[in-house]
């Protein structure tokens, strides 16, 4: 029974009991109550009935940290907090937060068992480029630094996140977090049954900064026993501290279970890590895999380490004992202090106990690590072999596979046009916010490879009615602009990048000069989608890829 349909059930039955009192004891306050007592009805927080807790300011994200889970009910300390980001909330056992009750028989007791995200929500809350002081959240406690984001819960043996957290495909942007915790993360750790769906999180700024073993990603730091599945990030990671043993991913720090380890389907990331520390292992995707799988994903940002011994991979830094299935990674991995290793699929995979590596890749063009010509898996492919519209077939034949658990397969990726890596499209995932992460000539014969100076380069963005087409101008489009860089870089921002063919308005096409030779080059172009805030215009962004020859 819903909430609704119950509290029209208890009125009838009131009404009952006093009819047979005698209708002369009755009073006209009995049929009409008093005003102040209307304005007292207590606010739905799950108005689908789905028994996820709506969330749909950065108040109430942060508000979940004092129900760990999910369940509605906080403890009489931290009531008050929660109080300010769901105000007016029902407290009653069997219709708390509006949850409803449908458990068979009934226990009286509603059924929330986590959060879901109802709308955006931006930590650059007065949208001036920054996050800082300056940004106030309503209904946050006072002297609350959301700015600084403290991560939901410390995982391991000291408690997780426990609840579910469903993201609808809705984003969070602009999360910063400067912290010396042992988990960062949206989630610093989460724990065994917990699933996590649809989440975004855009431009990301960590800083992990622990004197010690440590781990941290855009999502969680640490996953046990957890599913994520179609959630993504894009932004900047950097492990600052000096302990060894850490683990920093790009979605996922790291993935530890002892028996059945946790599960990451239909992901990816962006973030661009780099760390000094030594002895670290750090993926594009995820740190350390230990047990548990990757399926459906992909990583197309850099991993960029310093520190003596440390591991670095293109998804994966280091896999134990688990799964990798139909993935790919494209960014550079580069371990550059003595004794470091990297690879382009994963930097270490366990001797003792290896994982099983199932027809996925690494770009072997714009990741800088040259396939090793074995047999084995996983195997460096060029670009042009990655950028082959081929829906399951060739390469990607082994790629339609299941995601969600349920009988048959899930056709998750989408192929393109020549010029494009597959994107995911399972679950309603954005592809528009993925870009087509396409460069290449238009040569057929030389498509994929790196540009090369004296030589036309062309960009492809996907298009749809929401996108910009690619090489159009005029007052309903905006040109493209082509900048260069010295560093590989995929963020959102401009930070690093040089504008270099703007003036007179730039188009697809751009023939790289002797001043591009070894730096990276992108282009970009303004558009304006059902993805932006609203009334906002965002901008897509192509490459980089192999430097300049």
């Amino acid at each position: 029974m819903t909430p609704g349909a119950r509290k029209i059930a208890v009125a009838a039955a009131g009404l009952a009991l006093t009819a047979l009192a005698g209708i002369a004891a009755l009073s006209t306050a009995d049929f009409f109550p008093n005003p102040a007592a209307a304005a007292q009805a207590t606010t739905d927080y799950d108005d689908d009935d789905d028994g996820l807790i709506d969330v749909r300011t950065i108040a109430q994200l942060n508000a979940m940290r004092w129900d760990m889970n999910g369940d509605g009910a906080v403890a009489a300390g931290d009531a008050a907090n929660y109080l300010l980001a769901f105000p007016n909330r029902d407290t009653a056992a069997a219709t708390r937060m509006g949850c409803p009750e449908t458990d068979m028989p009934s226990d009286n007791v509603a059924d929330c068992t986590g959060y879901e995200l109802r709308a955006d929500l931006d930590f650059d809350a007065n949208d001036d480029g920054s996050v800082n002081s300056s940004d106030t959240y309503s209904g946050a406690p006072t002297g609350a630094n959301l700015h600084n984001w403290t991560p939901i819960g410390r995982g391991g043996f000291f408690g997780g996140w426990r609840a579910d957290f469903k993201g609808n495909n809705r984003t969070i942007s602009n999360l910063t977090i400067s912290s010396s915790a042992q988990r960062v993360g949206l989630f610093g750790g989460t724990e065994n049954g917990v699933d996590i769906s649809g989440v975004g999180l855009l431009n990301v700024n960590i800083t992990a900064s622990r004197a010690g073993g440590d781990s941290a990603g855009a999502l969680a730091g640490e996953i046990r026993g957890t599913t994520v599945r179609s959630s993504y990030s894009t932004g900047s990671l950097t492990a600052a501290g000096t302990g060894v043993n850490a683990h920093f991913g790009g979605l996922v720090g790291n993935s530890h279970q002892a028996n059945a380890g946790a599960t990451i389907e239909a992901s990816w990331s962006t973030v661009n890590i780099s760390s000094a520390r030594p002895s670290i292992w750090a993926g594009g995707l995820l740190g350390n895999q230990t047990n548990g799988s990757i399926t459906a994903s992909y990583a197309a940002g850099s991993v960029a380490l310093t520190g003596a011994g440390a591991v670095a991979g293109g998804l994966v830094g280091l896999t134990n004992n688990a799964a990798i299935t139909a993935s790919y990674a494209i960014g550079p991995a580069t371990s550059t202090g003595s004794g470091g290793t990297a690879g382009g699929l994963y930097g270490s995979n366990h001797a003792v106990d290896p994982s099983t590596i199932t027809a996925s890749y690494w770009d072997a063009t714009t990741s800088g690590i040259a396939d090793d010509a074995d047999a084995d898996m996983p195997e460096g492919k060029t670009t042009r072999e990655l950028q082959s519209p081929s829906p399951y077939t060739d390469i990607y034949a082994a790629w339609n596979v299941n995601v969600d658990g349920n009988a048959g397969n899930d056709d998750p990726w989408d192929f393109g046009q020549a010029m494009q890596y597959p994107m995911l499209k399972w679950d309603g995932m954005s592809i528009q916010r993925q870009g087509s992460l396409a460069m290449g000539m238009p040569d057929a014969d030389t498509n994929g490879q790196a540009p090369t100076v004296g030589r036309m380069a062309r960009v492809c963005l996907t298009t749809g009615p929401s996108l910009r087409a690619a090489g159009t101008g005029g007052a309903a489009h905006q040109p493209w602009v082509w900048q260069r860089s010295t560093s590989w870089s995929r963020n959102l921002g401009d930070a690093g990048w040089t504008n270099i063919a703007e003036d007179g308005g730039g188009t697809y096409e751009y023939t790289p000069v002797a001043a591009d030779r070894g730096r990276y080059l992108r282009a970009c172009v303004a558009l304006r989608s059902s993805d932006s805030r609203a009334g906002g215009t965002d901008k897509a962004c192509v490459g980089p890829f192999a430097p300049v020859q």
